[in-house]
């Protein structure tokens, strides 16, 4: 287990209002296509498997999906697996409609979107699944937000599935670096719209790839250790089977897993 250091709530530039949209889109696309070039499916596939299986899930609501691509890798990592494939919802409080259209075409009947913003805290009752998924984005939420996120879980009995990429060590960020670096750097050549905008701030004027750098470590410092997630959900009580797991990847990265089944959940 990796000894943790003190949880540092640092700003990230992608969260600020004034931090322009194409610069945002940079940081979630440049994530995306480093995941897939990592195979991040390799890593979460056989852990978010597992969960299903033992959580009886057929329909997953994935929140904060950024562009989706992660939820289009764990499909395609399930499905070449003969795994059984859920269904999955792409939902987000700032919705990219263009991606989410692309991972709707690219999986039809297997990836549906909400389009309209959906709050990791409150999630609309109408919005039907099994299960809720938060990958690479629980270190965006200070701890009294994260118990809101989970609270909200619990109270509509829906399990949980947690992924991050690191634990939080600067050190565990350095695995990532292979796949990361040349994702930033491909991004204003494979982005859907904007690539004027994103080629100049990323070559010519680095902003892009400094506020990358700046948010990943910032990203490591937030990341929540298995004693205060542990913590955030002692006061729901005995209904759920809470685990924590750090699955370890190429090049000395560890996978953090956080997972909650409801008591009686089906096998």
């Amino acid at each position: 287990m990796t000894r943790a250091v003190r949880r540092l709530h640092l700003f990230e530039f992608n969260e600020r209002p004034e931090c322009p949209a194409f610069i945002r889109d940079s940081v979630t696309e440049t994530l995306g296509t480093g995941l897939r070039w990592g195979r991040m499916g390799d890593i979460v596939g056989p852990e978010l498997a597992r969960f299903c299986r033992d959580a009886g899930v057929r329909r997953i609501l994935d929140l904060c999906s950024g562009t989706g691509e992660p939820v289009r890798l764990l499909v395609e990592w399930l499905a070449r697996h003969g795994e059984p494939v859920p269904e999955f919802v792409l939902s987000d409080l700032f919705p990219h409609h263009a991606a989410f259209a692309a991972a709707r075409a690219a999986h039809p009947g297997v990836i549906t979107t909400e389009d309209e913003p959906v709050s990791a805290t409150a999630v609309p009752a109408t919005i039907a699944h099994d299960a809720r998924v938060i990958i690479n984005s629980l270190h965006h939420f200070r701890p009294e937000v994260v118990a809101q996120i989970l609270g909200d879980a619990v109270a509509a009995r829906r399990a949980v599935f947690v992924y991050e990429g690191f634990p939080r060590n600067l050190a565990r960020l350095a695995p990532t670096s292979p796949t990361m670096l040349p994702a930033l750097l491909a991004n204003p050549l494979l982005a859907r719209r904007q690539r004027a905008a994103k080629a100049l701030l990323t070559y010519v004027v680095p902003v892009i790839p400094a506020v990358a750098m700046w948010d990943a470590c910032v990203s490591v410092l937030r990341v929540h250790s298995e004693a205060e997630l542990r913590a955030l959900v002692a006061p729901f009580g005995a209904g759920y089977a809470w685990s924590y797991r750090e699955v370890p990847y190429p090049l000395g990265g560890r996978g953090v897993f956080f997972t909650g089944i409801p008591t009686g959940a089906a096998a």
